[in-house]
């Protein structure tokens, strides 16, 4: 049968003893390591300092090169629009007019049917388009929520 022994140490006991022989220690041989050329052998570590800005401001002078391109052609695209609509105005005016003479004579009708039995405080009978507010001047009706309110 196998006995287990534990052995207790002291806290101020060392695990090696100290010896008394000088520690070995290893040095350079006499007059010292070669010299060694680490330019040889390590690459550039990148492009110098003047090349990078050189480089930098090539690519925002190409940028900025690219901007002004894009804003004339721009430029040109919106006055070829411009020229286009000018020229189309007159007839999308005329279509336009011709919308709404389509849809006042519609409501005139309906006007017609609905105050046929109105008399004004002279006994003269309603005429269609007629306003009570009428100032002289004509000006065509409001037309939907996007026209403005006078």
């Amino acid at each position: 049968t196998t006995t287990a022994t534990t052995t207790t140490t002291k806290p101020d006991t060392m695990s090696l003893r100290p010896t008394t022989a000088a520690p070995i220690q290893d040095m350079p041989p006499p007059g010292g390591y070669k010299k060694l050329d680490f330019g040889r052998y390590l690459p550039d570590r990148g492009p110098k300092g003047w090349q990078i800005w050189l480089g930098a401001t090539t690519v925002i002078l190409y940028g900025y090169y690219q901007v002004g391109k894009t804003n004339q052609a721009r430029v040109q695209q919106t006055m070829q629009e411009r020229k286009v609509r000018y020229a189309l105005f007159p007839y999308m005016q005329a279509e336009a007019d011709r919308e709404y003479m389509q849809r006042e004579l519609v409501n005139l009708r309906k006007e017609a049917e609905i105050m046929k039995h109105v008399v004004d405080e002279r006994g003269n009978k309603w005429v269609p388009g007629s306003s009570q507010y009428f100032g002289g001047q004509w000006t065509p009706r409001r037309i939907g929520h996007f026209m403005p309110k006078w």
